[in-house]
This record gives C-alpha cells, structure tokens and sequence, in this order.
C-alpha cells in the first residue's frame, strides 16, 4: 500500500517566498509603469499674461518710483483761459500721497473742466490703473443719444464720449503714460473740446 509524500516544511517555505517574490515583482512593475505614463504626460500650462498686462505692471512699477507733482506746481502751470472762457473753479488740494487737480472753465453757458490724476507715487500708480486700459483697449459702442469710442486725433489716443441730448463731450486718456486726463466740455461741439485739450500744454506740465 503507497503512502502519499507530503512535501516537507522546507519546500513549502520555498514555494512561499517564490510567490512573493512574483508578486512583488509585479507590484514594482506597476508602480514603474505608472511614474513612467506621470513623466510622459505634459505639465499644465501656466496662464500666459499678454503684452499689454506685462507693459501695464512694468509701467505702474515704474511710475511707483516717481515724485507726484505738487499743488504749487499745478497751479503755476495752469491756463487763466481756455477757448476765451475763464477759470471759475480751481481745486488745487490733492489728498495724501497723490496729485489730483481739478479746474473749471465757464462763461455764456459754455463749460469746460479739467480734471487729472498724477501716476506718479506708489498710489497714483494704483489709481491710475483704469487709464493703463483705456489706452491699450479700442472701444466703439452706441449708448442712448450717443456714442463711446476710441479715437486718434493729432497723435492723441483717447475714449471719447459723446451725448447729444445735453450737448456733452468727454474725453478720457492717458497721457505721457503717467497722467490720467479727463475732459468734460458742455455746448462747446467736438472740434473745440479736441482745441482745449491741445490748448492745455498737457507736456509742459510732465516737464515739471
């Protein structure tokens, strides 16, 4: 009569490691296999900022570093007349830290008024933030009795709007890329509010 052969403790530890051995094997393979597929697959894009964001925050870095013009030095280089119309309201006092300047023009129910903020400084650079837009953005939309456009007129881009029923025009640039302009002209027509803007000297005062 035969007896079966069990195989010993011995063997059977052997055929123990061998399968963990396999296993093992396959596991690393796996974990391999998968870093590998990780490596070959492309990274994410960053957002790439356009050119005009780039210019923007270099010129506002830039303008940080200048010294705003004071109240003295407006009011030195402000016109008594624009277009024959006399300055009825200057306001000359700049809150802190940034130069802002506003004037008036009236007489015969024309109406002409100036109103600027100096970049310059690190919150005038922060202020003028709108303007950096206004000047690398093209507009050309209808509004009710009216338009809003960009325009180029004798080498000056500006936003200008226009609103017929109260006779109204403004204009908004940014000029010398430091100084935020605004003008805002009543019963004066398109031509003449473009002659008050040149009639400022807005160059002379970046002199300053």
């Amino acid at each position: 009569m035969m007896h079966s052969i069990k195989p010993s403790t011995h063997i059977k530890a052997m055929l123990l490691l061998a399968a963990l051995a396999l296993a093992t094997c396959g596991e690393v393979k796996t974990r391999d296999a998968a870093q590998d597929e990780e490596k070959e697959m492309p990274e994410a894009d960053a957002p790439v900022e356009s050119n005009e964001s780039l210019d923007m925050k270099a010129n506002m870095k830039r303008l940080a570093g200048l010294t705003p013009l004071t109240d003295a030095e407006f009011a030195a280089w402000k016109p008594d007349a624009v277009l024959g119309l006399p300055a009825t309201n200057v306001n000359t006092n700049s809150p802190e830290d940034v130069a802002m300047f506003d004037i008036t023009y009236y007489a015969g129910g024309e109406k002409i008024r100036l109103h600027i903020v100096d970049g310059a400084g690190k919150r005038g650079s922060q202020l003028t933030g709108p303007a950096h837009m206004i000047a690398v953005q093209d507009v050309d939309e209808k509004i009710p009795m009216g338009y809003i456009k960009t325009v180029r007129e004798n080498g000056i881009k500006a936003r200008e709007r226009h609103e017929s029923a109260n006779k109204e025009y403004q204009l908004k640039l940014f000029y010398g890329n430091r100084l935020f302009v605004t003008l805002t002209t009543l019963n004066v027509g398109r031509a003449r509010t473009w002659q008050a803007l040149e009639a400022f000297d807005l160059e002379a005062l970046l002199s300053k």
